[in-house]
Formats: C-alpha cells, structure tokens, sequence
C-alpha cells in the first residue's frame, strides 16, 4: 500500500518525543507530528524532526481539542494510516482521531475508562475482577459513607491523575477531609479532568516480606492485530516514602504460579475495560488473597521503553507504532540483561537542595549507568508540589542482584544534600 503515513501526538510526558522518533523512523519513512504547545514550546523537537528527513508535517496545536482538529485537516491533506501517543495526557485525542477516521486505536469509551480510576472499579466490580473495596466521592457529602463502608485507614486518590500525586493513607475522618480538600485544591497538568475521587481498601503494598520488593507488581503488554501480547512482569521496589514509587526492575521476579495469575488478571482487567490496540500497563497488588488490579493504563509505563531495550533489545516504542498501523509485532522481547530504574523520594517538607554530584562526573564513574536525570539543582526549591522525586537513573546489569548492588553505590555517589528552607528559587523561575 505504499509508505504508510504515521502521526505522533506529543507535547507533554511519556516517552521523549526525540526517541519516539528515532523508534518509529524504523517502521516508516512518513511521520507526522502534531505537538501540544500547552505545557512547553515545540521549537527542539521541530528540529529534531525537521533533521531527520521524515516525510508529512510538523504542527502545532494550542490544546487537545484542537490538535484533533488539526490531525483530521492533515489526513484531508496526507492521508494518516495511523495515530500513534506514549503520553497519558494525550489518549483521548489519540483514540477521537483514530475513532473519526476508522484507524486502529482503542475505542473512545474505553480510553475515557482507562483515564478514570473511578470508573475503572466500577467496570472491574461489574466484570467480577479482583480489585479493591471502594466507595467514589464527588463532594464532602459522600466522605462518611466512604469511610462507614471501606473502613479506616483507607487509601486516598484522585480518579483522574498519574504520577501518585495526592495519593495517600488516611488513618482518621478528620486526614480524610483534609485530603479531599487538599486533592480538590491542587492545580493539575491535566487539561481533561474528572470531579470523582476514591476511597479505596488498604493493601499492604510497601513490602512483600523479607524479599528486598514491595507486594506488586505490573504487567507490561501490547495489543495489536487483535491479539494481547503480554510482554513481560516488572518488579517494585519496597515503598519507604508513603505512595511515592521507589524503583522498577525488568524483567521482574514472579515466574510459575504467580506470573500466570498475573498475567492472567492483567488480560482479564483489559478485556473489561474494552482496549484493544497498543501499549498497556497493568498494576497489580500481591495479597495474601490472590492478586487484585490496581490500575490500567493505555499506554506504556513511563521508563518501560528504554527499560525494554536496555534489558531485551527491543524496541517497545516501534511495535507500539507498528500496532497503531494494524500490524503485528515483528518478534517479542527475549531478555538478556536487567534494567533497572531507581527513583529518588522527596522527604515531606520544604527543603533547598544545599549540593549534588554533576551528572557528567557519575557517567563517568559508572558505566553501568543508562542515564541520570536530577529534578533539581543546587540552590533550587524542593517539595512534593509538582513532582514526588528528586532524581531519577537507570542502571544495566547482568542479573537483578547486580543491579540491586550497582543502584545503591550510584545512589551514595548522587550525593544529593538537602538542607531546610524556602529561600531559594524554585526549579520554575531558576535562572
């Protein structure tokens, strides 16, 4: 049918828009970007597509709702084969564009379900698929009830966000009110949003006995050509900072009885919520009762690209692309090494980040490192407003008792000294 035409919608998360690039210039010659200008300006990424000789247009579009609209004149120009996003923010334009122009994609209705966690317990509780007790909030005269039926201490979310921002455990009615209050004032990156919040079951996720990992897991998939390609089983590391993620290994340690149970949960919660093309990430806890989802998402986990192609050599963000053209993966992932990506907590409070190790001096000390990524620098503002991190790196080894070994010696050399204090500027208005 020629080359075919693929459209890459970016502007804000997920997968870095250059290495999204270089991912799907392997599968064709002819990519177009439509890039969200809302968050940050195009201007690097423009020229990093521009440098590439690819074919099609390069846009950009003020908001979500125009950026639809800018996708369905391009295809009147340049017909699009397929629409292709690695960012959360952008599943919704994604799936309308593909919808109005009957590309592959996944329904609608089912992105807008994947987005709410509300209504992802409501679809898993109709489905008979293991999650947590919960109760929806959308207003502070549903918070008794809530706690009267899911019971205290409880797990405190928005529907609608990523990241673990407002996440948190709530011991008493009175940080119950106070976490919807704190929730509803919070300014959100999101340009879709959802009034729905959830009280949810406590589980035991921090650790999962003595075995160095916190009790879940997720499950990395890709749906395409109508089959569910379950990929592989990432580990967590144990969680010291309340939900604040610490670290992700892959391939992770659930094999047998429990990769199976899994991997089958996975599958099940995927099928109910109605996906049906492209990159998923399942979150599952491990309790004592079986495994139960903590949440679906459609679209790959953050790191999961370049965590596939440091542990496997393969290429997740290409497939991810193939799929949104209706074709099969050219192979699945067989790992040969392990990638592991540490992220490095925010203590609760106020703080200015008094000294770190420059990123050039690590690379340069630690050749088992694939990158180091530092949130802040010296002199900078440090809170959990906007980010729950300080840093973040990934580490390649050959097995996950050498990468265990590797990220703690990279983590003592990071070095990164907070002192208390609101004196500094923050990261936002830093020179």
């Amino acid at each position: 049918m020629g080359t075919p035409h693929l459209l890459l919608l970016a502007g804000i998360g997920g997968h870095a828009p250059d290495q999204a690039l270089a991912s799907l210039a392997t599968v064709t010659d002819t990519v177009s970007v439509v890039y969200v200008t809302a968050w940050r300006p195009s201007g690097q990424v423009r020229a990093g597509w521009e440098q590439r000789g690819l074919g099609g247009e390069f846009l950009d579009a003020p908001d979500l709702d125009t950026a639809v609209e800018a996708a369905l004149a391009l295809h009147g120009r340049l017909p699009l084969d397929g629409v292709v996003t690695y960012s959360e923010l952008l599943l919704r334009p994604q799936a309308e564009i593909a919808d109005r122009l009957g590309l592959p994609g996944n329904p609608p209705e089912a992105v807008a379900v994947a987005q709410s966690k509300a209504r992802q317990r409501l679809v898993f509780a109709e489905h008979g698929v293991p999650s947590p007790e919960f109760e929806v909030i959308t207003s502070e005269r549903d918070l008794a009830a809530a706690a009267a039926r899911v019971g205290l201490p409880g797990v405190f979310k928005p529907s609608l966000g990523a990241g673990s921002q407002s996440v948190r455990l709530v011991s008493t009615y009175a940080e119950l009110i106070h976490a919807f209050g704190s929730a509803r004032a919070e300014k959100t990156p999101f340009l879709q949003s959802d009034e729905a919040y959830l009280l949810e079951q406590r589980m035991a996720l921090e650790t999962d006995g003595d075995s160095g990992y916190a009790s879940y897991c997720s499950v990395e998939s890709l749906l395409a050509d109508g089959t569910a390609h379950h990929l592989a089983v990432s580990d967590r590391l144990p969680l010291e900072h309340g939900y604040a993620e610490e670290g992700v290994v892959l391939p992770g340690r659930p094999d047998g009885a429990t990769r199976a149970a899994v991997v089958d949960l996975a599958d099940r919660a995927i099928r109910a919520i109605g996906l049906t093309c492209g990159a998923v990430h399942t979150e599952i806890a491990l309790t004592p009762d079986g495994p139960r989802v903590i949440e679906v998402n459609a679209r790959a986990g953050g790191p999961l690209p370049t965590m596939f192609e440091v542990a496997a050599g393969w290429d997740y963000a290409a497939e991810t692309g193939r799929s949104a053209l209706g074709l099969p993966p050219t192979r699945l992932p067989e790992f040969t090494r392990v990638a592991l990506l540490r992220f490095l907590p925010i203590p609760a409070g106020n703080w200015r980040v008094a000294d770190q190790t420059p990123v050039a001096e690590l690379l340069r000390a630690f050749p088992e490192l694939v990158y180091v990524s530092p949130r802040f620098g010296p002199g900078q503002r440090v809170s959990r407003k906007g980010t729950l991190h300080l840093a973040s790196f990934m580490v390649d080894a050959p097995d996950r008792a050498a990468a265990r070994a590797v990220t703690r010696r990279v983590e003592r050399a990071l070095a990164i000294r907070l002192v208390p204090g609101l004196d500094a500027p923050s990261g936002a208005d830093r020179d």
